[in-house]
């Protein structure tokens, strides 16, 4: 799967109540390097004031590390998503140790495919 690097940052959406922020990380997991966002988003809602989400994405295995660069010149690394419930899991442990409250959800080729479908 082919992953475009974004310039790290954060992303306010003026009116209506969310700022988000993110960055791209790395863990070792079994000798290899695992790719994903960190991300977290405040959402304020009108009955209960700020709600703060902080999540992890994980992307996949680092297959070649921004090996190229897409038409507008941000880099592209290929990534080899993580499908084994087992190894998701191993990898959830291991983010979670820094931080327990952590979300953690996992990228494949089908939630890809489903997005463009549904986009």
């Amino acid at each position: 799967m082919r992953y475009v690097h974004l310039p790290e940052g954060s992303d306010d959406h003026s009116g209506h109540g969310m700022k988000a922020h993110w960055g791209e990380r790395t863990v070792v997991h079994q000798g290899r390097d695992v790719l994903y966002l960190l991300t977290d988003a405040v959402v304020d809602t009108v009955c209960c004031g700020d709600r703060v989400f902080h999540y992890a994405t994980v992307l996949g295995y680092v297959k070649e590390w921004q090996s190229e660069k897409d038409e507008h010149g941000l880099p592209v690394s290929s990534v080899e998503p993580v499908v084994d419930s087992s190894t998701q899991r191993q990898i959830e442990d291991l983010l979670k140790r820094e931080d327990s409250e952590l979300q953690v959800s996992f990228r494949s080729e089908q939630s890809r495919d489903s997005l463009r479908k549904t986009g």
